[in-house]
């Protein structure tokens, strides 16, 4: 759930993400009518990258977990790299690294991508005799709705820290957004947003680490 929350959250906000607020010189914010600008190329290209990456990975890492049911070790070492992916993205939102984002991006869709579909044969083995069907649905809709509460808070904090000045009311007092004492401030927007999406993978590793399960399938087919 968590690897496609945050999966769903990168793809929404995909178009910022790699545009940053750097365009070329014949770059517009808005283009003429049946003009494509430079940067909306861009955009497509690493969005097309990102969704390709997600697929193949998934191919190799699920035929790799399928031939030897190391699910536990495979998810865990994805979830961890991918906690650490998401920092170095959160890190290149900097304006000084603005091409770097772009590169982190495809990581996280090369580590956190496989992980829906490892997760759901992991989940199978762990919930037989329940169907393949039934898990793989529990998971997309409990995934989806979790995206679905998390896209609209991810926005909404994305100026939190952002500030280098304290802004003044009209009232002629000291406004902040009050996270400037602890956070401290001059972050890029978004950097907010991607701690609490590092928290909740990091979260979710520590759950996974210690979850005492055991594959009831697999013992299944064993006392066959």
């Amino acid at each position: 759930t968590a690897s496609g929350l945050v999966i769903n959250v990168l793809s929404t906000y995909l178009d910022y993400l790699v545009r940053g607020n750097y365009y070329g010189e014949n770059d517009n914010m808005s283009s003429k009518a049946g003009e494509i600008s430079s940067a909306a190329i861009y955009v497509a290209v690493i969005g097309a990258l990102f969704q390709v990456i997600i697929m193949i990975s998934s191919i190799v890492v699920g035929s790799f977990t399928d031939k030897t049911r190391s699910y536990f070790v495979v998810t865990l070492v994805l979830l961890v790299l991918g906690v650490f992916a998401l920092a170095e993205c959160g890190v290149s939102l900097d304006e000084d690294r603005d091409g770097n984002v772009r590169w982190s991006l495809l990581l996280v869709s090369g580590l956190l991508g496989p992980l829906l579909p490892v997760a759901t044969e992991l989940a199978v083995e762990l919930a037989y005799p329940l169907s393949e069907n039934t898990v793989l649905v529990i998971l997309q809709l409990s995934c989806n709705l979790m995206s679905a509460l998390f896209i609209p808070l991810f926005q909404a904090v994305r100026d939190v820290g952002v500030t280098t000045n304290y802004k003044v009311d009209n009232d002629g007092e000291a406004d902040d957004d009050g996270a400037s004492m602890v956070l401290g401030s001059g972050r890029p927007p978004y950097s907010f947003s991607f701690y609490l999406l590092i928290l909740i993978c990091s979260v979710s590793t520590v759950y996974f680490a210690t979850f005492n399960g055991k594959y009831s399938r697999l013992e299944a087919e064993r006392a066959r």
